[in-house]
C-alpha cells in the first residue's frame, strides 16, 4: 500500500513539474522562462544555450580555471551566431552580442539595475557610482558628472603632461628599454588618476600604490571565483564559507582609499586659509582658476549634507579602480599594437609631429583633438580588447523588449562587448586591426551600438574623455621620443577573466629611442687615402698582437684568461670549451633568454658535453662542474672558498653575511653560528615543528578534501617556523608582513636573473648607474621585516634576562637553560662581546631567514608533489610513520624521526631529483691548480652544477626516475660521496641541513597522519626556471584527502 502511495505521489509530482517546466526550467533550480504576449517561443526569437549537466547552465562554468571561463563567452558567441539565453541557478540569463539589442537594453528606463555579479564587487567598492541603483545612483551621478565637465578635463591636462614625461624620463640614458607593460603603466594610469580626479600626488606614496595594486588582484581572484561558482552567487554562502580569505587585501585598499581622502582634507583645509583672504565665501573655491579635484566636489557635498564619509570612500575607491585600470589595459593593447604595425604607429607619429611641437608646449585638449588618425587608432585597439569585456544589467520588473521577447523580473541581463565588437555582422574581418574603419565615412552605415566599450545610454561611462584624453597624452609623448617594437607574440595571449580583461601571460614591447644622424664630411680624397693605408698597417699589426696573444686569452671574450696546465698537456684536453653563441665566445650566450631559457640553457650544455666544461664569457673564464670526483676536489680546495661573482648580485639584500662572505669574516661568522644548530638547539626547535605543523593541517579543519597551492601555503609555514626557531620571534601577529616580505623577495631574485643574463650588469658600476634604483623598495620592505625581527627578539631576551636575573648570578647563564634557543639571541650576545655589530646582525638575519624559509620551502614543495605522484612509495612512508609515531604525535622527537628511515631516503631521493639550490658558485682569488692538473687562472669563476651531478648517468641509472631505494646503505657504498650534494659539501656546506631535514619530515609525518596525497599538477607540464634557488613558471598543486 505504501508503495503504491508513492507511485502515485511521484507521478503527480513528475506530472506538475511537467506542467511547470514550460513557464520555469525546473532542473535549473526554477528559473522562470523568457516569454512573449503574442504566442511565438521565446525560443524562435533567442535560442537557449545547451547545457553542461542537466542542470541547465549552472554548472557550465563549475571548475573552469579564469582563461576557461574567458573562453566560455566566446566559443558561445560563435556557436549560437546570436543574442542566446541560459538558465543557471534560479535566474534566466540573456546573452548579448547584437548591437541592435543591446541598443534596446542600453536606453530602456526599466533596465538601468546593475546585474547579479556586481553585487560580487560590493564588499570592495560598496554601493558607488558603478553598482548602485534607484535614487541613489541618480544623485550620485548628478552630482559627480559635471566634475568631467569639458573646463574640468582642460585644467587636468597639463597633470597628464607631466606624468607622462616623468614616465618616459625613466628611460633617460637609455637608447632602448624592453618594458612590461603590465607593470609599468598601471602605476602610471593610478598616479593620474590620484592627482587629478583626487587632487594628491602619490610620489611620497609610490610603495603604497604598488600595494594597492596588488591586492586588488586578489579581490579580481574572489570575483572570479564567485563568478564561476553558483553556490557563491549568493551572499550567505560566500559569506560563510570564503569571504575571510580577502579581509586583508580588502583592508589594504580601503585603507589606501581612506588615506587619499584623509591627505585631500588637509590639502583643502590649506587651500582654504589660503583663499580667505582675498574671497568673502569659501564656495568660491569652485570658481578660482585651481586644478579642480573630483573629489573636492564630494567633500564639499559632506558639508552640505548630501553624502556621508561612508558615501565619499564609496565614490574614491570606485572612481580610482575604474580610473586606473580600465584606462591601464587600454594603454597596453594601444602600445602592443603600436609595436605589432609599424605602419600604423608611423602614420600616428607624422600626424603627432605635424600638430605636436617637440617641446610639448602645445600639448593641451585643442591640438590632442586634431590628431584624427591616433584616434581612430586607439578607438579600433580598444574595439578589438575592450577594457571592460562584459557587462550587466538586471530586469527589476517584467520587461518587454522591441523584439518581442519579455524578461522575468530579476533576469540578468549581459552584454558580451567583446562579442558585439567582433560580430561579423557590424564588421568585416572583426580581427584584423583596421583603424580606417573609423572614418565618418565607415562609420555611416554602421550600426552605432556595434561599438560600446564605454557602454551606452543613462548608465555610460563618465569618464570616457578622460581616459581617451590621459591615453592619447602618455602615447603622443612616447611616440615623440621613442619607435615602439613588438616583443609580445599576439597569438601567444591567453585572454582570462577577471572584473576588466585580463591576459595570463604580460605584454611587453620594446622602446627604441629616435634618433637624429647629421654627418658631415670634408675629408679630401688624398687624406682619405693616406688614412686608409695609415689604418691597414696599424691594423696588420694589432691583428698579429691579437693572435699571439689569443693563445693565452680568448681576446674575443674581452680578453678572458684561458685555463692552462703545468705539464704541456691542452687544457681542452681535459675539460672542453663550450662553443659561444657568438663571436664574442660565452659572453652574451644568456643574454635576451627569458627565465626557463637561462635555466635550459645549463641542462642542454650538460647533455651535449657530457663531462665538465668551460666558458669563456666577459673577460671571466667559467668552469662548469657536472662531476663528482672535481667537485669534491673544488669544495675541499683550501684555495677555493671564495664564492663566486654572483654571489655578488645578493649583496644589497644579504649584504656579506654567511652565505656571501668570505677570508677572516667568513671564518669567523661559521665559527659563530655552528654551534647554533647543535643536536641540542634541535632537539629545542622539534616541539615547534610539530605546533607549526599541526597549525598548517588545521587551515583543512573540516574539510575531506583540499586541492592546495604549495607554492602559495608553504612558503608561510617555512618562514613561520625559521622565524619562531633561529630567530626567536612569533609571527602569527605579523601574518601579513611576512607574506610582504616574500611578495618582495621575488623582485630582489628577479634583479638577480637580470644581472646573471646580462654580462653588462655583472659589475657594480653599470648596474648601479642603470638598474639599482628599479629594486630599492622591496630592498627596503626585506630589510624593514628582518629589522623588526631583531628588534622584537631584543625585548623579548630583555624580558627574559630581567626574569632570570633573580636565579642567575650571570646574565650568560641563559644558555645553559632548557628553554628554546633562538640563533639570534648568539648574535645579540656575541654584540655584546663586541664580535659583532648592528649591521652584522642585521646581515646574518638576512642570510639565515631567506636560506632557512626558501630553501626548505622548495624541498617540501617537490617532496609533497612525489608523494601524490607515487602513492606506493607514499603509502610505505605511511606505514612506517604509523609505526614509529603515535597518532596524537606525542612521541613525536627526533629520536623518532631517525626511525624513519624510508621517509629520509625519500626526501633525499626528492632532492636529489629537485635540489633547492640547482647551482653553487665559487671563485679562485689566485692561480689554483685542480686534482685533474688544470690551473685555474686567479678571478676564474667555478660553477658546480648540482641539478645536473645530481643526474649524471655516471652515477645514477635512469637518473631521471624516482626511486627512494637509491639510498638504501648497501645502493650508497659504491656510488661517488660528491654525486649528490643539495647542501654543498666540504668547508662550506650548509650548517642548516639537519634543521631543514628535520622540519620537512616533521610536516610530513603531520600530514600523512592525516591526509592521502594526491596528484593534481602532472610533471610533464612543470617548466623550470631560473632563480637565486630551483623555480618553476607553474605553481605546483596537489590534492589531500582526509584520511577516514
Amino acid at each position: 500500500m505504501f508503495f503504491l502511495i508513492l507511485v502515485v505521489a511521484g507521478s503527480l509530482l513528475l506530472h506538475w513539474l511537467y506542467r511547470l517546466n514550460k513557464d520555469y526550467y525546473v532542473m535549473a533550480f526554477f528559473a522562470k522562462r523568457l516569454y512573449t504576449k503574442d504566442g511565438r517561443s521565446a525560443e524562435s526569437i533567442s535560442p537557449v544555450a545547451p547545457g553542461k549537466t542537466i542542470f541547465g547552465n549552472t554548472l557550465d562554468l563549475y571548475g573552469c580555471d579564469n582563461a576557461a571561463v574567458f573562453n566560455h563567452s566566446r566559443n558561445r558567441a560563435k556557436e549560437m551566431k546570436e543574442s542566446y539565453v541560459h538558465y543557471a541557478m534560479g535566474k534566466p540569463i540573456y546573452n548579448i552580442i547584437d548591437a541592435e539589442i543591446a541598443e534596446n537594453v542600453m536606453n530602456h528606463p526599466n533596465l538601468i539595475t546593475k546585474g547579479l555579479v556586481y553585487n560580487f564587487l560590493q564588499p570592495f567598492l560598496r554601493t558607488g557610482l558603478l553598482t548602485s541603483t534607484g535614487k541613489k545612483w541618480h544623485a550620485r551621478r548628478k552630482m559627480l558628472t559635471p566634475t568631467f565637465h569639458f573646463n574640468i578635463l582642460n585644467q587636468f591636462q597639463e597633470i597628464f603632461k607631466a606624468e607622462s614625461q616623468k614616465f618616459v624620463q625613466q628611460f633617460n640614458g637609455k637608447d632602448e628599454a624592453t618594458i612590461v607593460l603590465n607593470d609599468v603603466i598601471p602605476r602610471f594610469t593610478l598616479n593620474s588618476i590620484c592627482e587629478t580626479a583626487m587632487g594628491v600626488n602619490l610620489d611620497e606614496m609610490a610603495e603604497k600604490g604598488d600595494r594597492y595594486r596588488e591586492n586588488f588582484s586578489q579581490i579580481e581572484e574572489c570575483f572570479i571565483r564567485r563568478i564561476s561558482n553558483p553556490f557563491f552567487w549568493g551572499d550567505r554562502l560566500f559569506n560563510l564559507l570564503a569571504a575571510k580569505d580577502y579581509v586583508v587585501p580588502l583592508n589594504v585598499v580601503h585603507s589606501f582609499s581612506s588615506e587619499i581622502i584623509a591627505k585631500r582634507r588637509v590639502l583643502l583645509k590649506d587651500e582654504l586659509e589660503s583663499q580667505q583672504a582675498t574671497h568673502s565665501n569659501e564656495d568660491d573655491v569652485f570658481t578660482s582658476k585651481k586644478r579642480f579635484a573630483m573629489l573636492d566636489t564630494l567633500i564639499y557635498a559632506e558639508k552640505d549634507g548630501l553624502i556621508d564619509h561612508i558615501g565619499i570612500c564609496e565614490e574614491v575607491d570606485t572612481l580610482m579602480f575604474e580610473g586606473y585600470d580600465t584606462t591601464s589595459i587600454g594603454l597596453i593593447f594601444g602600445l602592443m599594437n603600436m609595436g605589432l604595425y609599424a605602419d600604423k604607429q608611423e602614420e600616428c607619429y607624422q600626424e603627432i609631429q605635424e600638430h605636436i611641437a617637440d617641446d610639448l608646449s602645445n600639448l593641451d585638449i585643442g591640438q590632442l583633438n586634431k590628431l584624427k588618425y591616433l584616434d581612430y587608432f586607439m578607438k579600433e585597439s580598444i574595439r578589438l580588447f575592450p577594457s571592460v569585456p562584459i557587462m550587466g544589467r538586471e530586469a527589476v520588473q517584467d520587461t518587454e523588449l522591441s523584439n518581442g521577447l519579455v524578461l522575468p523580473k530579476g533576469s540578468q541581463i549581459t552584454f558580451h562587448v567583446f562579442d558585439i565588437h567582433r560580430n561579423p555582422k557590424y564588421w568585416d574581418n572583426p580581427n584584423e586591426f583596421r583603424p580606417e574603419r573609423f572614418l565618418p565615412e565607415n562609420c555611416q552605415k554602421r550600426h552605432t551600438y556595434a561599438y560600446v566599450p564605454f557602454s551606452a545610454g543613462q548608465r555610460n561611462c563618465i569618464g570616457q574623455k578622460y581616459a581617451m584624453q590621459e591615453m592619447k597624452t602618455l602615447l603622443v609623448v612616447i611616440l615623440k621620443q621613442f619607435k615602439v617594437l613588438p616583443v609580445t607574440d599576439p597569438k601567444s595571449l591567453v585572454f582570462t577573466s577577471g572584473i576588466t580583461l585580463r591576459t595570463q601571460n604580460k605584454i611587453q614591447v620594446k622602446l627604441v629611442r629616435r634618433n637624429v644622424y647629421v654627418i658631415a664630411s670634408t675629408v679630401s680624397v688624398r687624406t682619405t687615402i693616406m688614412l686608409f693605408l695609415i689604418l691597414i698597417v696599424a691594423g696588420s699589426l694589432l691583428l698579429h698582437w691579437l693572435y699571439r696573444l689569443n693563445k693565452d686569452y680568448y681576446v674575443m671574450s674581452f680578453f678572458a684568461k684561458r685555463l692552462y696546465t703545468k705539464d704541456g698537456r691542452s687544457a681542452e684536453s681535459i675539460s672542453p670549451v663550450a662553443p659561444g653563441k657568438t663571436i664574442f665566445g660565452n659572453t652574451l650566450d644568456l643574454y635576451g633568454s627569458d627565465h626557463a631559457g637561462i635555466f635550459n640553457h645549463s641542462r642542454i650544455r650538460a647533455r651535449e658535453m657530457k663531462e665538465s666544461y668551460v666558458e669563456y664569457g666577459m673577460g671571466t673564464p667559467i668552469y662548469n662542474i657536472i662531476d663528482a670526483e672535481i667537485a669534491e676536489n673544488i669544495m675541499n680546495h683550501p684555495n677555493l672558498i671564495t664564492k663566486g661573482l654572483v654571489y655578488n648580485f645578493l649583496h644589497p639584500f644579504l649584504r656579506t653575511g654567511l652565505l656571501t662572505s668570505t677570508g677572516k669574516k667568513w671564518h669567523a661568522r661559521r665559527k659563530m653560528l655552528t654551534p647554533t644548530f647543535h643536536f641540542n638547539i634541535l632537539n629545542q626547535f622539534q616541539e615547534i615543528f610539530k605546533t607549526e605543523s599541526q597549525k598548517f593541517v588545521q587551515q583543512f579543519k573540516g574539510k575531506d578534501e583540499a586541492t592546495i597551492v604549495l607554492n602559495d601555503v608553504i612558503p608561510r609555514f617555512t618562514l613561520n617556523s625559521i622565524c619562531e626557531t633561529a630567530m626567536g620571534v612569533n609571527l602569527d601577529e605579523m601574518a601579513e608582513k611576512g607574506d610582504r616580505y616574500r611578495e618582495n623577495f621575488s623582485q630582489i631574485e628577479e634583479c638577480f636573473i637580470r644581472r646573471l643574463s646580462n654580462p653588462f650588469f655583472w659589475g657594480d658600476k653599470l648596474f648601479n648607474l642603470l638598474a639599482a634604483k628599479d629594486y630599492v623598495a622591496p630592498l627596503d620592505v626585506v630589510h624593514g621585516f628582518s629589522s623588526e625581527i631583531i628588534a622584537k627578539r631584543r625585548i623579548l631576551l630583555k624580558d627574559e634576562l630581567e626574569s632570570q636575573q633573580s636565579t642567575h648570578s650571570n646574565e650568560d647563564d641563559v644558555f645553559t637553560t632548557k628553554k628554546r634557543f633562538a640563533m639570534l639571541d648568539t648574535l645579540i650576545y656575541a654584540e655584546k662581546d663586541g664580535l659583532i655589530d648592528h649591521i652584522g646582525i642585521c646581515e646574518e638575519v638576512d642570510t639565515l631567514m631567506f636560506e632557512g624559509y626558501d630553501t626548505t620551502s622548495i624541498g617540501l614543495i617537490f617532496g609533497l608533489m612525489n608523494m601524490g605522484l607515487y602513492a606506493d612509495k607514499q603509502e610505505e612512508c605511511y606505514q612506517e610513520i604509523q609505526e614509529h609515531i603515535s597518532d596524537d604525535l606525542s612521541n613525536l622527537d627526533i629520536g623518532q624521526l631517525n626511525k624513519l628511515k624510508y621517509l629520509d631516503y625519500f626526501m633525499k631521493e626528492s632532492i636529489r631529483l629537485f635540489p633547492s639550490v640547482p647551482i653553487m658558485g665559487r671563485e679562485a682569488v689566485q692561480d689554483t691548480e685542480l686534482s685533474n692538473g688544470l690551473v685555474l687562472p686567479k678571478g676564474s669563476q667555478i660553477t658546480i652544477h648540482v641539478f645536473d651531478i645530481n643526474r649524471n648517468p655516471k652515477y645514477w641509472d635512469n637518473p631521471n626516475e624516482f626511486r627512494p631505494e637509491r639510498f638504501l646503505p648497501e645502493n650508497c657504498q659504491k656510488r661517488h660521496t660528491y654525486a649528490y650534494v643539495p647542501f654543498s659539501a666540504g668547508q662550506r656546506n650548509c650548517i642548516g641541513q639537519k634543521f631543514a631535514m628535520q622540519e620537512i619530515k616533521t610536516l610530513l609525518v603531520v600530514v600523512l597522519k592525516e591526509f592521502k596525497v594526491l596528484p593534481v599538477t602532472d610533471p610533464k607540464s612543470i617548466v623550470f626556471t631560473t632563480g637565486i634557488t630551483l623555480r618553476t613558471q607553474n605553481k605546483i598543486q596537489v590534492k589531500l584527502v582526509r584520511r577516514k
